[in-house]
């Protein structure tokens, strides 16, 4: 007797077809949840003050409008805009007015229902105020900073945001207020928000040339934060730096090489090799 065949091609391939593409996920719709249940799909409504306004067509010719409060809405049934990751590569690169491009458009579309579950605000708003970090537009960094302090979004959004102030105090040379920034984040942020305080730390201490600080401060993200691989760049300039500073060649260049090897494509990469003649 042959062997007996798989249940699905018992029916044939075009059945067997058939079969895949049900189990396979639909192309995912942008639909607003009310809070009874029923969808709205995002191409049936429109926003108008406060309100999603879908037109309805009448029997009669023309259409009835018939308006749903923004309040009814429960949850947002939308895919994650792939521009967000495209705008977190870019923004990684330095490149904040090409991510800004790209956030802007997603920051205003989801602004309206920032606190829904299924909103993309709040990623789109964080990455914003790091794209315009990238640049020196002081009143709009402090705008954005402060929209997200306010926007109950959690902690690792509002220690973004502080930690964004605190960066603004010390491009302004005053370092005392950016430390008392940096305790608050150390004493209530999140991991990833305390790792990125500890490289503004050394880098407040790295201008003043106190090198044994700087390097204590940069040695913590590999130390206590080596998970958050995207901040190792930093630190390991910053190393290599505060080594060189105070006369460890040696140090110095086996950081500046750890750089290089690991993290080639890097900005960091690039301003070692220049600064260490690498």
């Amino acid at each position: 007797m042959s062997p007996r065949r798989p249940y699905l091609f018992a029916f044939g391939p075009l059945t067997w077809l058939f079969a895949v593409l049900a189990l396979a996920p639909a192309a995912h719709a942008q639909r607003y949840i009310l809070k009874n249940g029923n969808p709205l799909n995002a191409a049936d409504v429109t926003l108008a003050s406060g309100f999603l306004v879908q037109q309805i067509p009448s029997p009669g010719g023309g259409s009835v409008e018939k308006r749903f409060p923004l309040a009814d809405i429960a949850r947002l049934d939308f895919p994650e805009p792939e521009a967000l990751d495209t705008a977190d590569d870019l923004v990684a690169a330095g490149k904040g007015d090409e991510a800004l491009q790209l956030l802007l458009p997603i920051y205003r579309q989801f602004a309206p229902f920032a606190k829904l579950p299924g909103s993309y605000w709040a990623r789109a708003a964080e990455l914003r105020l790091k794209a315009l970090l990238l640049g020196t537009d002081g009143p709009a960094i402090t705008s954005a900073a402060r929209e997200l302090m306010q926007s109950g979004q959690g902690s690792d959004i509002v220690g973004t945001a502080k930690l964004a102030l605190a960066q603004l105090d010390a491009r302004a040379g005053k370092e005392s207020l950016a430390n008392i920034m940096i305790e608050e984040i150390l004493r209530e942020a999140t991991p990833s928000v305390q790792a990125r305080a500890w490289l503004l730390r050394g880098d407040l201490a790295a201008k003043r040339a106190a090198h044994a600080e700087a390097l204590e401060a940069y040695l913590r993200i590999p130390a206590f934060f080596g998970t958050i691989d995207e901040l190792m760049p930093a630190a390991l300039l910053g190393a290599a730096r505060a080594y060189k500073g105070y006369g460890d060649r040696g140090r110095a260049e086996r950081s500046a090489m750890e750089l290089i090897d690991n993290y080639p494509t890097t900005l960091q990469a690039a301003q070692v090799k220049k600064e260490f003649n690498l």
